[in-house]
């Protein structure tokens, strides 16, 4: 009879399909699940932004490589707000000197790409099994540890289970790709404006994902219009040297909100990831990004010490909860200051909009600090 453990991940997506693959390396049995079948899960009309901690963490699982002909780089991150008329540029030269040999700030994947060739490792893995719910029940498998990452479900505030925090920001993001005319290749944006940021994010040569974030009723409403007033109202707001052709796919509509869920009041061997554990605003493109720093953590305390035991896994939330807290912390404090100071017309804000600019603009330290915070995080020098 196997000595091996039985894990259990709810939820498929990017975060539960990487951390079976991380966990398979740990000659574990894993049972990834979801509601969802494999082509739902693939063909999905979402895009990620993918940043330097990330890009570590994906050449540690041996993932980076396969990746790599679906990869989108770009070399420069325009920032600018539309409230004060004040920009920036950010480039390779503004990066620390152990990533900017990469020669890109960041890259950008489409869900399906990234989708495709995750289910590809799974298939040649023997050690992660791939089942729905009710396929899995009929195995009647006792599992040692079980990781819920379903994405972003509010809990219950009447549990008493968990510590669970979610602050509201009144605000949908609107997704959809466009056409653009014009010498815009390999450049970012991220335009920071009264209702809410608005991101363009480079898929290809004159491709861009929008991600666009306003009051919940607004996007609701441009969600509902035609595909034409929509690309005449999203005209109206870039800057005059976008010049719009179509839309592309489908127009997708997700709420935004910021939380956390902390499942510490009870002894069952249960973990919230990536989405499930915590959410934030998309501006800066941290989502996905700060899910993976999760499954790296998993994958690290697991592998250390000879960790996996029934004795030891009684405790392991409480050390994956403390080597979380910082950076989820601090991800969480930039995101809501950035939509603090910057999602708004506030003029007592506007002094300090200003001045950011001015020293974004004057101190290359500080724009050095800014950037390598964004794609390199606090975590970067001990992903090994």
């Amino acid at each position: 009879m196997s000595n091996r453990l039985n894990f259990k991940i709810v939820g498929s997506g990017p975060t539960g399909i990487l951390l079976s693959i991380a966990l398979s390396k740990l000659d574990l049995y894993i049972y990834l699940t979801d509601l969802l079948s494999r082509e739902q899960l693939i063909y999905q009309e979402k895009t990620y932004a993918i940043t330097h901690s990330t890009r570590k963490i994906l050449l540690k699982f041996g993932i980076w490589e396969k990746l790599k002909p679906y990869l989108f780089g770009f070399d420069k991150l325009s920032i600018s707000d539309s409230v004060t008329s004040s920009f920036t540029t950010l480039r390779i030269s503004d990066l620390d000197d152990d990533i900017s040999a990469e020669r890109n700030i960041g890259w950008v994947i489409k869900h399906s790409d990234l989708m495709k060739v995750f289910f590809e490792e799974i298939d040649n893995n023997s050690n992660i099994i791939f089942k729905s719910p009710q396929d899995l029940s009929q195995e009647k498998v006792i599992f040692d540890y079980k990781f819920i990452a379903t994405g972003a479900i509010p809990i219950n505030k009447k549990s008493n289970h968990f510590l669970y925090f979610r602050k509201k920001y009144n605000q949908s993001c609107l997704t959809f790709k466009v056409l653009l005319r014009g010498n815009l290749q390999r450049c970012a944006y991220e335009i920071f404006r009264e209702e809410g940021p608005l991101a363009l994010l480079p898929l290809d040569k004159n491709l861009y994902q929008i991600i666009w974030t306003s009051s919940a009723s607004k996007s609701l409403d441009r969600l509902n219009t035609d595909k034409n007033f929509l690309m005449d109202n999203l005209s109206t707001i870039l800057p005059d040297y976008f010049k719009l052709d179509q839309i592309v796919g489908e127009v997708n509509l997700f709420p935004v909100s910021l939380s956390i869920n902390l499942s510490i009041f009870n002894s069952k061997k249960l973990l919230f990831v990536g989405d499930s554990f915590h959410t934030f605003h998309p501006v800066g493109g941290q989502g996905l990004n700060t899910c993976w720093r999760d499954v790296n953590n998993i994958f690290d305390i697991l592998n250390s010490n000879s960790y996996i035991n029934k004795n030891n896994l009684r405790f392991f939330k409480f050390k994956y909860y403390l080597s979380r807290s910082i950076d989820i912390f601090f991800t969480l404090v930039i995101t809501d200051s950035l939509i603090t100071f910057f999602a708004n017309r506030n003029y007592l804000f506007i002094p300090v909009r200003k001045i950011s600019f001015i020293l974004l603009n004057n101190f290359l330290l500080i724009r050095k600090i800014v950037l390598n915070q964004m794609t390199k995080s606090i975590l970067f020098k001990i992903i090994k």
